[in-house]
């Protein structure tokens, strides 16, 4: 491994918007540190530490996924009074409802939910509002609606934590709620039966990041483990693995078990529509992975909520007829090749109304705007620019907006902040959503930039990045390869590793996709030849050596592993190192 430096060490080429990136490697971690951490290759040791591991037997837990993770359900808050309402239902037979949210994290939750109390024995429906008529959380038409089908207890997915208004309506109709939520907390909480939530200020749980199908996982765990034992979680563990990483949730602690033991589970699926969802997205179900989960499945999921209504995806993970499953894929497709579409015509739009300086948090909106893709495009927009951003649609004289955030910028602290100027609000530090009439935007925008102002000071605006470690290419064989693989899945909170290699040479390069907005490369380094690609970057013509950054991937082409380089950034080199 390269020794350290303290200045930038690559000015990257410039990437479509004409911006250029720099480049530092991250600081040696200390010998000492790195034997603390076990019998492992120094590169991989380095990266473990930088990702907050210390001692061998946190780092053996990490690594191997074990069960020590896997946090007990009982000492999440209100899951007893859960427990015993939901019995009392069993008891006397009735209609339960599962209330989730539309998007992926919500729709894997309630399918789960569903499950798991059918098959404690509930008669349980399905409720999920549709994005655009309804919005985020409950509200009294759906109350109304479950009321007078009978429904006298509500459990939610991913939602209910804000909603203190709509619960007491449904108390007035005679429902019960058990909110499960994995939402920040703020301000008075709804008059539920129970909160199951590991933000509550009483909350004893040892985790802080699970999704909303996490929370739900957690429930189903309680209530089946008793009488099901180890069979308790299956079916279960794949639809929280999807949700997990979909939703963006950091892959470390009780997440990683979660996602490492449904990926395993997913390879062996007897769900129908995750069959035929992973033959669609052309994800062989023997090497599935977080990516392609991430990059496949989770997209085609969100689509149709994003354009349609998600009970389409619902029905797709509950179905057990394979001719409708397969009528639903097709359907899925089709509405994420519109999202695709849609996304990069209104990231086209946003650019055309994005003039002069960049602010420190963008604020941008059209009322033509669709509001199933404008999140999409707020986390283009943060990632291109390197500042929180929001973009918005208009529904009348309403704002209805998505944010996404930069690193350091907390958007669920900054809309609480902005309370008293919102109709709705809620989310995560990285990813929020509000409603406000428009004629408060200007002053929300003049206050969102003041708190990025506040919490970023002169970091308000950052596309710089930092590397794990300079290497030469050779250097990641072997033992370490086999260590990296081990790190796996990749994620938010534990990124790909990115690497920095200076002067390998480029033996041939071209673009690829129907737009020509990527290339691929074949590289020559340490007598052997490696194939990389490139991601929304233009390619510099008659550059025959490069310094990259990248992280090193596994493809599986026709059944058999094969080395890639994902290039995240280069730049011409002088000359190839003479060891090549």
């Amino acid at each position: 491994m390269a020794q350290p430096t303290d200045s930038p060490t690559l000015k990257g080429a410039p990437a479509l918007n004409g911006q250029t990136r720099r480049w530092q490697v991250a600081p040696r971690t200390p010998e000492a540190d790195a034997r603390a951490l076990g019998p492992l290759p120094p590169i991989v040791a380095h990266l473990l530490y930088r990702r907050g591991l210390r001692g061998q037997a946190e780092t053996s837990d990490f690594l191997n996924a074990t069960e020590a993770l896997f946090e007990d359900p009982a000492t999440l808050p209100d899951v007893g009074p859960a427990i015993e309402r939901i019995a009392a239902a069993k008891r006397s037979g009735e209609p339960v409802a599962v209330y989730g949210d539309f998007d992926a994290d919500g729709v894997t939750g309630t399918a789960l939910l569903v499950k798991a109390l059918r098959r404690y024995g509930l008669d349980t429906r399905s409720y999920i509002p549709h994005r655009v008529t309804e919005g985020h959380g409950l509200n009294d038409g759906a109350i109304d609606r479950l009321a007078e089908g009978g429904v006298r207890l509500i459990v939610t997915v991913d939602c209910g934590v804000t909603d203190v208004k709509q619960v007491a309506h449904a108390r007035e109709r005679g429902i019960d709620v058990i909110v499960t939520d994995h939402h920040l907390l703020s301000g008075e909480l709804p008059g539920a039966v129970a909160i199951i939530n590991p933000h509550a200020a009483h909350s004893a749980y040892g985790f802080d990041h699970l999704t909303g199908v996490g929370m739900v996982l957690k429930l189903a765990q309680a209530l089946l483990e008793p009488e099901h034992g180890a069979a308790w979680s299956r079916d279960l563990m794949e639809l929280a693995a999807i949700g997990t990483i979909t939703d963006m949730a950091p892959l470390l602690g009780e997440n990683r078990y979660i996602v490492s033991r449904g990926l395993e589970h997913l390879k062996h699926t007897s769900s129908l529509g995750l069959q035929a969802l992973m033959s669609a997205a052309r994800v062989d179900p023997e090497h599935v992975t977080a990516e392609s989960i991430g990059f496949g499945i989770g997209p085609r999921l969100n689509a149709a909520g994003r354009l349609d209504h998600a009970d389409l995806a619902y029905e797709l993970l509950t179905t057990d007829d394979r001719s409708r499953a397969g009528a639903l894929v097709a359907e899925l497709e089709g509405y994420n090749t519109q999202r695709r579409a849609l996304t990069e015509e209104t990231l086209e739009r946003c650019h055309e109304l994005l003039t002069g300086a960049v602010p420190p948090v963008i604020v941008v909106g059209d009322a033509a705007f669709n509001p199933g893709v404008v999140g999409l495009v707020a986390g283009r927009l943060a990632e291109e620019f390197g500042v929180p951003a929001v973009v918005y649609g208009l529904d009348g004289n309403r704002v209805m907006a998505s944010c996404r955030g930069a690193p350091n910028f907390h958007w669920a602290n900054a809309l609480e902040a902005c309370d008293d100027l919102l109709l709705r609000y809620g989310g995560h530090a990285q990813a929020a959503g509000f409603a406000c009439d428009a004629a408060v935007l200007p002053e929300l925008t003049e206050r969102l930039n003041a708190i990025a102002v506040e919490q970023l000071g002169d970091a308000v605006r950052s596309t710089d990045g930092t590397v794990d470690a300079e290497v030469a290419l050779p250097d990641l064989m072997g033992e370490v390869l086999r260590g990296l693989r081990q790190m796996e899945p990749f994620g938010i909170g534990n990124p790909p590793p990115l690497f920095l290699t200076r002067g390998v040479a480029v033996e041939r390069a071209s673009t690829m996709g129907a737009d020509g907005k990527h290339f691929r490369m074949t590289l020559k380094a340490g007598g052997a030849t490696w194939d990389a690609v490139a991601f929304r970057q233009s390619w510099l013509t008659g550059t025959t050596a490069v310094d990259i950054v990248y992280s090193l991937d596994v493809d599986h082409w026709n059944g058999q592993p094969r080395l890639r380089l994902t290039v995240q950034d280069y730049a011409p080199s002088v000359q190839p190192r003479l060891s090549l």
